[in-house]
């Protein structure tokens, strides 16, 4: 069984995200979307919320299970018995920095490799900080992300 592991802060889960989860659950038996921590930004949303609201989004993609990290990717890929870490990617801007981290990843564990998948392009300039600016000044988020986390956004900062 071939899987691979989606890590992110998903903070929320944007329709981006989505796209690369569904095309990543038709190249693999099974996908773990890892709800994870980045130490550089401060969460809008708790690591249960975030959880909450990607379930919901995924609900309908049977080979998907989305689980909350406190570890280092490559330490949850190992202990899901997992050699694939998926990252997506918007555009060349991403490029970098995503290989960076593949990089990265590989000297912490050389069995590990890195796919990129890219977003559709409609999805190429959606970033969770960019929505949620939006959804501060009372944009219209919901083409941008799914029901829950819509919500979510728009009670916070209401």
């Amino acid at each position: 069984m071939e899987k691979g592991l989606y890590a992110g802060s998903f903070d929320p889960i944007t329709f981006g995200h989505v796209d690369i989860i569904k095309k990543a659950s038709r190249m693999f038996d099974k996908v773990y979307v890892a709800i994870s921590q980045n130490t550089s930004k401060q969460p809008t949303f708790s690591s249960e919320q975030r959880l909450v609201f990607a379930k919901s989004a995924l609900e309908d993609l049977n080979n998907v299970e989305v689980v909350v990290s406190k570890e280092l990717t490559v330490d949850l890929a190992k202990n899901l018995g997992i050699k694939i870490l998926i990252r997506g990617v918007r555009g060349s801007s991403d490029i970098d920095s995503e290989i960076s981290i593949a990089d990265l990843n590989q000297s912490l564990d050389s069995t590990i490799q890195t796919i990129f998948i890219p977003t559709s392009p409609e999805f190429h300039s959606l970033s969770s900080s960019m929505i949620k600016e939006i959804a501060r000044f009372g944009g219209d988020i919901s083409k941008f992300v799914p029901k829950k986390a819509a919500e979510a956004l728009e009670t916070k900062f209401s």
